[in-house]
């Protein structure tokens, strides 16, 4: 889609190891992007956080796993604000909510003194008594063996007169479960059971939500499709009025229950153009719903993770959130949009949902948000710029030669809330209950004509069942498309071949002559100064500092600079600045924080890159002011409680120019 572009003016000064507890990336500021990254998320990064999620339900499985109002899901949300907080990046928030639940009694149907194995649908109205010897009854259809047309119940005028004051029997399809209870209503009925159309479970029982209670509602239940099947046979093989016989008890009771949604934006960022991603975090009371939806959210939180880590401000600002209640009807989603004033939905350009991406049997699913692969249904409004959200994905898979397929975009999931509220949408699935076709398995392997996730709302929805292959696909797209939204491209820097002093033919990272250290081999060579090589640690959080001048390079060209800790586990962090009209630019290097400045000692590797040859590089140590041997003090700790301050500050090393001012053109996100 088209985000708001704006010059962006960059005045670096001398900077160094960034303020204890502020990110790295959001806390440096000024180099541009020229290009997308998958910032470096992968499948492993995603399977951590999904690790825990699934240790999360497995704990509370005797009390509905992450459903909504258990002690499993409050316990995931803690799981994913500490995550968030940990980072430094962002501002984090947890919306609560009040969410209508119901609890059952008994529930029992019979047909012609048969008990049938039914499930509830959630938010159905209960019996106020037991319904006894109603006739059970189809909708008018002239084929009911098709799971087509009339046998749906999606509207009134799919009953005649027999359904007044009848039980009547419908499949599931096409339309909403809530549709077809609201029509049975209409239409008179005094209860209804949907019955399931996956032919390739046939024995499997059917859960379905009618989304919000039905006021005067027609009592609901649901069947698996041998048994829907099954009542078919006898009610078309019953003598001509003398429909089967059917009693049907239903007791419920609603109840409120609090639950939350969490909402982590970044602190930097424009905060009036806002790009926003989201994923479900709870799941059903049958089983520890990994992949539904605890794949999503974890995919999320790997993304926020490496966001936190980029080495520049984003200009758009990023707002992630995980949602409550939505396999009882999107309710935490709907909330939060419905939470929004008009000009704070305005801020919000994109929302992009992820609902499962670690499907067993999986398919590579863009949201068909153009409806180039999938209709999109009659009554679905899309809102304009969708169809671009959708193709960063496929630009993306395209462009490392990955098959990829339109789903669904109906508003099964989260993102509906945000389309209806006029927000372009679109996301990224790897299958739900949808059946592998011919077509998918040769693209994507896997069994024909089994769902995409044959764990979907089952007790095997567990880690083991997860498809890593799919993981690994949907990792880094998911990030990409982060880093996609939250940076907007500047143009990379050109120069005029003819303001360069010694052009080549064919430049290459090699450098025809070795660089030094030590300028004073020859001044016109492209060398590095690092001065001094070797500074007191009073000395580096001072405003003396560490200067590095990199000459040789084309004038009016850009010098990035790479600073990082020779040794511990911390991320590199770098900088840019313009060489001058003697081909020479400056960067400085100093610590920030004076009472962390013990732990600024250790050994750093400097790398400037520039037009006119091969890298240069060298290092500087910083010693604490009492060694003896000051070529000796400098190493980093490397291994345990000792390394962790020093993986803390140093982790967040920043380097910015020294009077640095460009005007950089961004392009179009």
């Amino acid at each position: 889609m088209k985000l708001r572009t704006k010059t962006w003016l960059a005045v670096t000064a001398s900077a160094g190891l960034v303020l204890s507890g502020v990110s790295p990336a959001l806390a440096t500021g000024t180099a541009g992007r020229t290009e997308h990254t998958d910032m470096g998320v992968t499948g492993t990064d995603v399977m951590k956080h999904l690790q825990a999620i699934s240790d999360i339900s497995t704990k509370h499985s005797a009390d509905g796993f992450r459903s909504l109002g258990s002690p499993g899901y409050e316990e995931a949300v803690e799981y994913v604000e500490k995550t968030l907080e940990a980072t430094g990046a962002f501002d984090v928030e947890r919306q609560a909510f009040d969410v209508e639940d119901q609890t059952f009694g008994e529930v029992a149907v019979s047909v012609d003194d048969q008990s049938l194995d039914v499930t509830p649908a959630s938010y159905t109205e209960g019996t106020s008594e037991p319904l006894t010897d109603l006739p059970l009854v189809l909708p008018v259809d002239d084929d009911h063996s098709d799971l087509a047309g009339g046998q749906l119940g999606c509207e009134a005028s799919d009953y005649d007169d027999s359904a007044q004051g009848a039980v009547v029997l419908v499949a599931r399809g096409e339309c909403a479960f809530g549709q077809k209870a609201q029509a049975a209503t209409d239409a008179g009925a005094a209860a209804v059971i949907i019955y399931n159309n996956d032919t390739n479970a046939p024995d499997e029982n059917l859960n379905a939500t009618l989304g919000e209670r039905i006021e005067n509602g027609a009592p609901t239940v649901t069947v698996s499709y041998n048994a829907g099947s099954g009542l078919v046979d006898t009610i078309e093989q019953a003598p001509e009025g003398q429909a089967p016989s059917t009693d049907f008890t239903l007791e419920t009771e609603f109840v409120t229950t609090t639950t939350w949604n969490v909402i982590a934006e970044t602190k930097a960022g424009d905060h009036d153009n806002v790009q926003m991603f989201g994923a479900h975090l709870d799941g059903v009371p049958e089983g520890p719903g990994v992949n539904d939806n605890g794949s999503g959210s974890a995919a999320l939180l790997a993304s926020a993770e490496a966001l936190a880590k980029q080495p520049t401000e984003v200009d758009n600002a990023i707002r992630f959130g995980w949602w409550g209640a939505e396999e009882v009807g999107l309710v935490g989603s709907t909330e939060y949009v419905a939470s929004l004033s008009d000009a704070e939905v305005d801020k919000i350009k994109a929302y992009l949902n992820f609902d499962m991406i670690g499907s067993d049997n999986y398919v590579v699913g863009t949201l068909d948000s153009n409806g180039s692969d999938v209709p999109i249904p009659g009554d679905v409004t899309v809102p304009e710029g969708s169809a671009e959200l959708e193709k960063i994905y496929t630009d993306y898979f395209d462009g490392i030669d990955q098959k990829h397929v339109g789903t669904d975009f109906s508003g099964r999931s989260d993102y509906k809330a945000f389309m209806d509220a006029g927000i372009p949408a679109s996301g990224l699935f790897s299958g739900a209950d949808g059946v592998k076709t011919e077509q998918e398995a040769e693209w994507f392997g896997g069994t024909v004509g089994q769902p995409h996730d044959t764990n979907y709302h089952k007790p095997s929805d567990t880690i083991e069942n997860v498809s890593r292959e799919s993981v690994d696909i949907f990792a880094p797209a998911i990030a990409y498309s982060v880093h996609a939204l939250a940076y907007e491209l500047r143009e990379k820097p050109t120069e005029d071949p003819t303001d360069d002093p010694d052009p080549t033919e064919d430049p290459t990272d090699d450098p025809t002559d070795k660089p030094t250290d030590d300028p004073g081999e020859d001044p016109g060579e492209r060398t590095l100064t690092i001065e001094p090589k070797t500074i007191g640690v009073d000395d580096f959080v001072s405003d003396k500092g560490v200067q590095v001048t990199a000459t040789g390079c084309v004038p009016g060209s850009m010098a990035t600079m790479t600073v990082k800790a020779k040794s511990g586990k911390i991320e590199k962090f770098e900088q840019t600045a313009e060489a001058n009209a003697e081909g020479v630019a400056q960067f400085s290097v100093r610590g920030l924080d004076k009472s962390q400045a013990e732990t600024y000692v250790g050994t750093y590797d400097v790398k400037v890159k520039c037009k006119g040859g091969g890298a240069l590089k060298g290092s500087f140590e910083v010693v604490a002011e009492d060694s003896e041997n000051p070529n000796a003090g400098g190493t980093l700790p490397r291994t345990g409680d000792e390394a962790l301050p020093l993986v803390i500050s140093a982790g967040a090393l920043i380097a910015l120019g020294v009077a640095m001012t460009m005007g950089a053109r961004r392009r179009k996100g």
